[in-house]
């Protein structure tokens, strides 16, 4: 499965808008409303590599996004 971590800037305002409608992307596995450089950081998985371009290209072009910072899983520990 691959994975990875988008970290996105919203539009003044557009934080819970974007956050719900990323929520119903079937992709997006978590998402969080953060304080700081960031608004909202999600984790996006997919089955195989292009189905990874798909979501994440899905996550910039969300009505609302004003920049992201694509952060690529290359190992995931869990307890």
């Amino acid at each position: 499965m691959n994975s990875a971590i988008v970290a996105i800037t919203t539009d003044i305002g557009a934080e819970g808008r974007v956050m719900e409608a990323f929520c119903q992307m079937p992709s997006v596995k978590e998402c969080y409303m953060v304080y700081g450089v960031y608004d909202i950081l999600v984790k996006v998985q997919a089955p195989s590599e292009d189905e990874m371009s798909t979501a994440i290209i899905a996550v910039r072009d969300m009505p609302g996004v004003r920049s992201t910072l694509t952060l690529v899983v290359c190992k995931e520990h869990k307890k």
